[in-house]
């Protein structure tokens, strides 16, 4: 999918915005039972370091709405120690958060003010039956997906405040803030192939199913449905709301999905991805991740990269 037509790139800041993308060369990601960073070559389009910490159940919560991290502590230092590991060679990070803690919605508009300001304003009016809290809480990164003339659509991005303060504050032990913030989920975006058919990407995660449809290069469907526990324990409310949304994309959107892309951090149980093709009636597809050094990762980091880091392929994969 190429979001080099994008005259902007999703980027949340301080306030709200529609920035240009930013290629950081050291990113970390941060979700449920695992804290992830990777060095980056933006100019080589490469991911050439990857390493992986795992930490405790209940440290990290994913809320839109609530606390995220209840030990802020432990979080800092397994966010020092993947640092350390993959060399974050004095570079501010890119920061991706669990979809769970964003909210993400596609927006339709007659038309859109030429003022940014104004039309900040206008996005975060819409945005508001979206969020959980007050929409002046909201830290909004919004990105114009197609224009004609009496139709706009747009996909908003919304965050609490202290939500992301807390995220934030986590990453403050390499380098200062991170110059670049997105849900998980969007860093995979870059890795869908150029196509004008449907295409259902499925990102699973500790805690969370994400199911977007894309068609004809534009964003049509989004989803993110949390989840109680790891998916092998939620078989059957993964197969649920999978084949919900391939229902209300082919039967309300009227997109017809050719193909179903796949990517589970860390890997999904056999009887997980078997279930899953055999009620959407789709071949999962992996992602593509072209973007490893010919020579190959340092020693023992292919297994973190194929585990953990797909997104951070999306990262370098989104450049003009």
């Amino acid at each position: 999918m190429n979001w080099a037509t994008w005259k902007n790139r999703l980027r949340l800041g301080v306030h709200a915005h529609a920035g240009t993308f930013v290629a950081p060369t050291f990113a970390i990601d941060l979700e449920p039972g695992f804290v992830v960073a990777a060095r980056l070559s933006p100019s080589k389009r490469q991911v050439q370091s990857v390493g992986v910490r795992e930490i405790p159940a209940g440290v990290l919560v994913p809320s839109a709405n609530k606390s995220n991290i209840t030990d802020i502590e432990t979080v800092r230092r397994a966010v020092a120690e993947v640092a350390e590991t993959v060399g974050s060679l004095g570079s501010r990070p890119g920061l991706l958060i669990p979809d769970v803690a964003a909210r993400v919605a596609l927006l339709q508009f007659e038309t859109l003010p030429d003022d940014r300001g104004e039309a900040e304003s206008l996005v975060l009016w819409r945005m508001r039956e979206y969020l959980p809290y007050a929409p002046e809480e909201a830290r909004l990164s919004y990105q114009v997906l197609g224009k004609q003339p009496g139709a706009v659509e747009v996909l908003g991005v919304a965050v609490r405040g202290s939500v992301l303060a807390e995220y934030e504050s986590a990453l403050e032990v390499v380098n200062g803030g991170p110059v670049l913030m997105l849900p998980a989920t969007v860093a995979l975006l870059p890795l869908l192939p150029e196509d004008n058919n449907g295409q259902l990407l499925l990102h699973l995660c500790p805690g969370a199913l994400t199911a977007v449809v894309v068609a004809f290069n534009r964003v049509r469907y989004w989803r993110t449905r949390s989840l109680e526990g790891d998916a092998a324990s939620n078989i059957e409310e993964v197969v649920r709301e999978a084949t919900r949304v391939l229902a209300t994309c082919q039967d309300n959107l009227g997109v017809q999905v050719q193909n179903v892309w796949f990517c589970s951090r860390p890997p999904a149980a056999m009887e997980v991805r078997e279930a899953l093709a055999k009620a959407l009636g789709y071949a999962l597809i992996p992602l593509p991740s072209p973007f490893i050094p010919n020579g190959g990762l340092p020693s023992g980091q292919r297994e973190a990269f194929d585990y953990f880091g797909m997104p951070f392929a999306g990262l370098v994969a989104n450049l003009s």
